[in-house]
């Protein structure tokens, strides 16, 4: 029996991790201000993430009043963009916040002092579910919802989420850690790790092929990664998701992402692309999602 059961201490461990983050006092600084046509405020900003790791973005504000906000996540081994790739949805009425992932193609840095890994970002960590990577990764995100509430221009009952692949996944657990208004999760990664590592997927190859390097105990390594697992997030999600895979994809296959969504118990759609690959609906579902968060706002 392939038994992937939730660790005890699941609800324990995320507790401390938000009490570690409330020791990390919210420095919200705006480096440069800038407009352009069509966009009232463009900011370049930074704040404290996990281990006072210093996060860089940038926003994309309107002038009057608390607007509900988007926070976006990229891609693995990405950036956050440029301003102009956001402007269908700040078009829409919503500000918009788009973050440099730590250790990745932006400017914010990882530089703890890991007590197991190397340059693969994956590995960092591994084992150590305490000092895992992918808990500072939740934890900036955690630390920009909460923040981002705290800001005069953000309607703080408003705040959405959305990521593709790495994004997607971090999306999707944060909306199980954090209180939010709605969530899009496309291609998401980091459910079922199991059959990820099994299969070598995408970036948990990394974590597979150190695994075979340093021949570290499977169940040990299993055991820690659970919590970082979209399948035990899923069902303290309280908001609505709305989710995409694409049915021919290989680096997050849909059959270990429906291990999670099948845990769900809100307000839940999920779109199935059946050639896709990894680029899931690509600008058809981009479409899909403007109009939804359209409804969704205008609904409340």
């Amino acid at each position: 029996m392939d038994e992937w059961l939730e660790p005890k201490q699941f609800d324990a461990f995320w507790r401390h991790a938000k009490d570690e983050l409330r020791e990390i006092p919210f420095t919200f600084q705006v480096h440069h201000v800038s407009s352009r046509e069509g966009i009232d405020e463009i900011g370049d900003f930074s704040y404290r993430g996990a281990k006072k790791e210093k996060v860089y973005g940038f926003y994309l504000k309107h002038k009057e009043g608390q607007r509900p906000t988007i926070l976006m996540f990229h891609g693995y081994g990405w950036h956050k963009g440029n301003p102009e790739e956001y402007l269908d949805w700040y078009q829409l009425g919503v500000n918009v916040f788009a973050i440099d992932i730590r250790g990745q193609k932006g400017q914010t840095m990882d530089r703890f002092p890991y007590p197991s890994g190397d340059h693969r970002l994956m590995t960092r960590g591994l084992g150590y579910p305490v000092h895992y990577y992918l808990k500072h990764v939740y934890q900036d995100g955690l630390q920009l919802i909460e923040l981002v509430k705290t800001l005069d221009f953000v309607d703080p009952k408003k705040v959405i989420l959305h990521g593709g692949s790495q994004g997607g996944g971090i999306v999707f657990a944060l909306a199980g850690l954090a209180d939010i208004f709605l969530t899009f999760a496309d291609v998401p990664s980091y459910s079922y790790f199991k059959g990820r590592i099994e299969t070598k997927n995408g970036s948990i190859r990394e974590i597979a092929d150190y695994m075979t390097e340093h021949k570290l105990d499977t169940n040990h390594i299993y055991e820690s990664l659970k919590y970082f697992d979209l399948m035990f997030f899923a069902q303290r999600i309280k908001a609505p998701i709305i989710t995409s895979v694409g049915l021919k994809d290989e680096v997050c296959p849909a059959r270990y992402f429906m291990k999670a969504f099948d845990h769900l118990d809100v307000d839940r759609e999920l779109y199935e692309y059946p050639e896709a690959g990894h680029e899931g609906g690509a600008m058809t579902h981009h479409k899909v999602k403007l109009e939804l968060l359209e409804k969704y706002l205008n609904q409340k």
